[in-house]
């Protein structure tokens, strides 16, 4: 699922988190890596199935393994 998708998929009420992920998606003063990690603790944050598959799919790729590794590893205020 790619973020157009995921962003279409999300409710109107939304609109913010809409516009949230295409900034992300869109800034520059981020590294690809950087921004990838970023996506991707971000899902696992969410705690949603739907989200995080989606934005592993896409960008768990970009990232190491040692980045999507340390993404993995959550706090324990997370757990």
């Amino acid at each position: 699922m790619s973020i157009d998708t995921l962003k279409s998929a999300l409710p109107d009420y939304a609109k913010d988190l809409k516009l949230n992920l295409s900034s992300l998606a869109a800034e520059p003063s981020l590294s690809e890596q950087q921004r990838a990690g970023t996506f991707v603790v971000s899902a696992l944050a969410s705690r949603s199935a739907v989200v995080t598959e989606a934005l592993l799919a896409e960008f768990g790729p970009k990232l190491s393994a040692a980045a999507l590794e340390a993404a993995k590893r959550q706090p324990r205020s997370w757990r």
